[in-house]
């Protein structure tokens, strides 16, 4: 009787987190209005000051300063911050031949949090956007981002991170992911609020910011939040395009899962305030799409291993199901050859990222989280 009350609690566990709650939170948004600010013109759009941080960055930097100049934002409403975290190649050296733009730097490399802390201390102006060096803006994201300010009620906007198609299998399951994870903040920002923004792309008011501790790893969930825990909203903006390449390899895709749920439990560990329904105005959507997925792994492990000891048929072939699967995820692993099909690449992925949910427990157990990220 125990194994078959430990069997269907884990099963139904993650039958709700995967499926369950995208389809309630899809439907609970489906009832609430849509937010209809119209696109300021010029004359109404106020000053802002993009900020990014990076880390020898001087091969990206001039084309994505290219590309915020390109912005179809009237230039004199614009400034640009930079600041070069450390930097040991020839970030300084470009940075001194882009005229207009402000930089901040300093010889140890801090992390970004650090980064972001000392650039708000520098900004004037009434709107902040945050972006990354990496991606590629679309022309009228940061308008779209900031017309989105028309309702008061709102205190962040993040932009779509988009992703350009794969030439791997890998990398297509990888975006199918994305696909489905873009589609539960959508319906959690028409519902109320995204538990979170997208690094790449987002605008506060910038008296809305207040100062992160200088090794958090995930300011795109901290700033978001704290602003969301003073009663205003996060929308994600569906029309503000950021554009970046997928991974093509799962390797390299675990590598920057692990630190983003390491990130997760720092925050969790630090903001007790989260767990909260009185105090957290997104309770629900944060434990149901953040907390839950965590426990996933630990959950398919009963699955399995309860299914091996119950006595019946239909325990035997959910036990076969469940190690075939594992089978198709270890191939895919041991035989990168077999990730061509999207079978088997389907399993290495999903096994991958639920193995980087525990491997990520270990590291912040272990305190090894940092908050300087290498590149992939």
């Amino acid at each position: 009787m125990i194994l078959l009350v430990l069997f269907w609690a884990a099963a139904l566990f993650i039958l709700y987190t995967y499926v369950g709650y995208p389809v309630l939170i899809g439907l609970l948004a489906r009832r609430r209005p849509q937010l209809a600010c119209p696109l300021l013109d010029n004359e109404s759009l106020p000053r802002l000051t993009v900020v990014m941080a990076g880390h020898n960055e001087a091969v990206r930097l001039p084309g994505k300063i290219a590309n915020l100049r390109a912005l179809d934002y009237p230039k004199d409403k614009i400034d640009i911050l930079v600041v070069s975290d450390g930097s040991t190649d020839a970030t300084a050296t470009v940075l001194q031949g882009a005229p207009g733009v402000r930089t901040l730097s300093y010889a140890q490399r801090q992390g970004k949090a650090y980064a972001l802390n000392l650039a708000l201390a520098q900004v004037q102006t009434e709107f902040v956007v945050f972006c990354d060096v990496r991606q590629d803006l679309e022309a009228g994201s940061v308008r779209r981002l900031i017309s989105d300010f028309c309702d008061p009620a709102v205190g962040a906007v993040s932009g779509e991170l988009v992703h350009r198609p794969s030439s791997t299998q890998t990398g297509q399951n990888i975006g199918l992911y994305w696909r489905y994870e873009k589609a539960i903040r959508k319906s959690e920002s028409r519902f109320h609020s995204t538990v979170g923004a997208t690094g790449a792309l987002y605008a506060i008011r910038t008296r809305d910011f207040s100062p992160i501790p200088p090794d958090t790893i995930l300011d795109d969930f901290e700033i978001p939040m704290q602003i969301t825990r003073a009663g205003k909203r996060t929308l994600m903006e569906p029309q503000a395009h950021v554009y970046d390449t997928l991974q093509t390899e799962s390797a390299a895709e675990q590598k920057r899962k692990i630190r983003t749920l390491t990130g997760n439990f720092q925050t969790f560990s630090r903001n007790f305030w989260l767990f909260s329904p009185m105090q957290n105005p997104v309770w629900f959507q944060f434990l149901s799409h953040k907390v839950f997925r965590l426990f996933v792994p630990y959950a398919l492990i009963i699955t399995l291993f309860t299914s091996a000891f119950i006595p019946s048929a239909f325990y035997r072939l959910a036990l076969l199901a469940q190690l075939a699967f594992y089978l198709l995820a270890a191939a895919g692993h041991w035989a990168p050859a077999l990730r061509k099909n999207k079978f088997v690449s389907f399993a290495h992925v999903f096994f991958d990222m639920n193995a980087a949910a525990m491997l990520a427990l270990l590291k912040f157990a272990q305190g090894r989280a940092d908050a300087k990220w290498e590149k992939t």
